[in-house]
């Protein structure tokens, strides 16, 4: 699997490698995160709508895949009334290919990354053999499965084994003990020279590398080495002898390692006398400032100038790999979020429906025609700034130019219905047409009759609305009302337990 990881990734550096070379023309996305691999996704859907879509001229489609794509197609120009719709379907497929190569790209990585600590995890090898860790180490920890054929069936049986590590006999851990004791002065004097003048601690290990021994050390004389190798030589005016004692036990047996030590009265190193001199400065500086608001370090000591400087936990690393990690869970679903924007634009053009049937209604009745009506709004609708017209305020304006430039009233209106898409759009547009086609007296009473069919829809919308919007505040509630319930029981039971 490692391999096929590097080759995922082999084949994504060389495609983006290829893409800057070529410097193919990119087109606007609306997603950021989907811009790293823009380049080579242009670059792989070229490839692919030169091989295949012009290959085999949509022989190889399927009914529904056709289906499916002419009604993206007509959710996207929907969407983007304003671009051609073969571009636009081009760079919805680039940024959902380039996105499915971030994805890959990451995943791959983190693929690779899981199966390369997973190699060191097979405990079971050559098919039946465990080996066991090695002397002192832990079980091993086997969660196996072993298969039986019974007359002729095959039978699985789940089995957790542990296999203890090695142990040494009563001989070989002897040998190791006497290897052991001849190093022992090595092992426990630390930064002393010899035994004969132990002014520095000790060291006491409960353990040494490479021995299976536990080793539980003793001192005659605690008031100057205490049991963790501590020397207390403070106020030692002469030499004196200690006798210290180690307990080395493997399994049921028991080696000593006894080492008679002088203490010496103290002698402080460079660093140490530094460290002394510098710790008593501090405590000098914090006595004669205790009444002011801050405390001046001191500049120098005896041994020269201090310079002073702050180590600061930087935890940017783990900030980036938290943005890392939520990059990879915004995983888009592009289609999805398209038909969402679909259902949101019917919805804003049927809130918008009732007040632009009165608009129209009003205008017409003072005497202004369909056409005028049209264009009058559509004009009013490009007054406003790009970023607050909404879905019908676009629509009205493409309406008003296809007029403007000599498109009839009945193909402008049908062109009006089908773009907007909704039900009462497409009845409006019917209503004017066939007004116009077979002429009607009553226009204008039809469409107060519209207006207000329009206003009773829009209640009933607001009034789903509503009815969404306190089910989604269902789920606030109930996390609040366990907030508060922890809030009382915690303290409620914590006095019980006292």
């Amino acid at each position: 699997m490692i391999a096929l990881y590097i080759f995922i990734l082999v084949v994504l550096i060389v495609l983006w490698l290829c893409a800057k070379i070529s410097k193919p023309s990119l087109p606007q996305v609306e997603t950021g995160y989907s811009r790293v691999f823009l380049a080579p996704a242009v670059q792989i859907y070229t490839w692919w709508d030169k091989i295949f879509s012009r290959g085999l001229n949509g022989r190889g489609r399927t009914a529904a895949s056709g289906m499916r794509d002419r009604k993206l197609q007509n959710n996207l120009q929907t969407l983007y009334p304003g671009d051609a719709p073969d571009r636009r379907i081009a760079a919805y497929r680039i940024e959902i290919i380039s996105t499915a190569m971030l994805i890959m790209g990451v995943g791959a990585v983190i693929c690779l990354a899981v199966s390369w600590m997973a190699l060191d995890q097979h405990i079971l090898q050559d098919g039946d053999v465990i080996y066991r860790n090695t002397y002192g180490g832990m079980n091993v920890d086997a969660d196996l499965s072993a298969g039986i054929a019974v007359d002729d069936s095959f039978r699985e049986i789940p089995l957790q084994i542990s296999v203890p590590a090695q142990v040494y006999s009563y001989e070989q851990a002897d040998e190791l003990y006497k290897e052991m004791s001849d190093k022992a002065d090595d092992l426990i004097l630390g930064d002393n020279d010899r035994p004969d003048h132990i002014i520095y601690p000790l060291i006491f290990p409960r353990s040494v590398e490479g021995y299976p021994f536990s080793i539980s050390w003793e001192s005659s004389d605690y008031e100057l080495l205490d049991y963790d190798g501590i020397v207390h030589n403070e106020e030692l005016t002469e030499p004196r002898m200690v006798t210290v004692t180690g307990d080395c036990s493997y399994r049921k047996d028991h080696w000593y390692i006894v080492r008679d030590l002088q203490i010496c009265p103290r002698e402080l190193t460079p660093e140490a006398a530094m460290a002394e001199e510098l710790e008593e400065a501090i405590s000098d500086a914090d006595r004669a400032s205790e009444s002011s608001d801050r405390m001046t370090l001191p500049p120098a000591i005896s041994f020269g100038e201090i310079i002073w400087s702050e180590e600061i936990d930087d935890i940017s690393p783990m900030m980036l790999m938290g943005v890392i990690i939520i990059m990879v869970m915004l995983i888009p679903f592009k289609e999805s979020e398209v038909n969402s924007r679909i259902k949101k634009r019917s919805r804003d053009l049927l809130i918008d429906y009732p007040a632009f049937v009165s608009q129209l209604t009003l205008y017409m009745g003072a005497g202004m025609s369909v056409r005028n009506c049209l264009i009058r709004l559509g004009h009013k609708a490009g007054g406003t700034e790009m970023k607050e017209r909404t879905y019908l305020d676009r629509e009205l304006l493409i309406t008003a130019h296809e007029l403007e430039v000599g498109i009839s009233e009945s193909e402008a209106i049908e062109h009006f219905a089908k773009r907007c898409g909704t039900r009462e759009y497409m009845r409006f547009g019917a209503l004017l047409i066939q007004n116009m086609k077979k002429g009607s007296t009553n226009l204008i009473a039809m469409l107060k009759e519209e207006s207000e069919d329009a206003f009773s829809l829009r209640k009933n919308e607001a009034r789903k609305l509503g009815e969404e919007a306190s089910t989604k505040l269902l789920l606030p509630m109930v996390m609040m009302l366990t907030v508060v319930m922890i809030i009382i029981m915690v303290p409620a039971y914590m006095s019980f337990s006292s």
